[in-house]
């Protein structure tokens, strides 16, 4: 049975810092365009998907260049299966590459062995195209084997739960991996998916949700997810909302930016999850 394990008594981040910020891209194509019933494949959504590894990837890495903040690309296999040049652009400027996946397969309509498959194909192809395996994982859902066969396959951290703000520990007993909480409020839910939404609109709430946060952060040390996606975020208009957003943010004293690895091992190494709550995992 899994089991969680919160923080126990206060927590801190590094060099002080109040609150800790991981910027996540789920790097995905038109992979979750699916064919109708006469088999046929909707050719205006499917590109809208493909502007992601195509083009808004370069424009991506651009505005983190300029901002000079790091990031975790959460990657499908297939996508670096077929954009090798943009996985060795990412692993170049020091970005983390973490699994989303093979084809952007959800999780939950998975048996055990075909999961298990996919988070292994993943893995492989992550580790070839950037030339070090990835030890995050961020799925289209999750099922009730996911943290299992993450476990099992040597993941240090999974990031798919809403339930909690700060990251927590889920433990078999014998192994265990790290949970960094993510929000609600991502790109593709500001902007209406793919093709509608304001950008002013979505830099509203995501300066709203860091105010609120930074703000209860200088009472306990806190952090977020910001979970964006290449081809929703880096279309014109969207991608300048992107960049005001990051620097925005760095504008605010005691703001560490870290990828997902970062904050897990940091969790890790202090021991802030002691004790374990006996609260059974979804599912389980």
């Amino acid at each position: 049975m899994l089991t969680e394990h919160h923080a126990q008594g206060k927590i801190f981040w590094p060099d002080g810092a109040r609150l800790a910020v991981a910027l996540t891209f789920d790097f995905q194509g038109g992979e979750d365009v699916k064919p109708d019933k006469n088999g046929k494949i909707n050719h205006e959504e499917y590109t809208q998907g493909e502007y992601g590894p195509n083009t808004g990837i370069w424009r991506i890495l651009r505005i983190l260049d300029e901002t000079k903040v790091k990031a975790t690309f959460m990657t499908c296999g297939g996508i670096a299966e077929r954009f090798p040049e943009a996985m060795a652009a990412i692993a170049q400027r020091g970005h983390e590459v973490a699994g989303h996946g093979y084809h952007h397969e959800v999780a939950r309509d998975l048996t055990r062995e075909e999961e298990r498959d996919v988070i292994r194909r993943t893995l492989e192809m992550l580790k070839t195209r950037a030339g070090r395996r990835p030890i995050g994982w961020r799925s289209c859902t999750q099922s009730p084997n996911s943290i299992e066969l993450l476990m099992e396959q040597g993941y240090l951290w999974n990031s798919n739960s809403f339930s909690h703000d700060l990251p927590f520990i889920w433990s078999d007993g014998t192994r265990e991996i790290v949970e960094l909480p993510r929000q609600p409020f991502g790109d593709g839910r500001t902007y209406g998916h793919r093709d509608s939404g304001n950008p002013n609109d979505a830099l509203v709430v995501w300066k709203s949700f860091f105010d609120d946060i930074y703000e209860e952060a200088g009472i306990s040390p806190n952090f977020c997810t910001f979970q964006f996606h290449p081809y929703i975020s880096s279309r014109f208009g969207r991608a300048a909302a992107l960049r005001q957003l990051i620097q925005y943010m760095k504008s605010h004293e005691g703001v560490w930016f870290a990828t997902g690895t970062e904050v897990a091992e940091w969790w890790l190494k202090q021991g802030f999850s002691s004790k374990p709550q006996a609260r059974a995992a979804a599912g389980a």
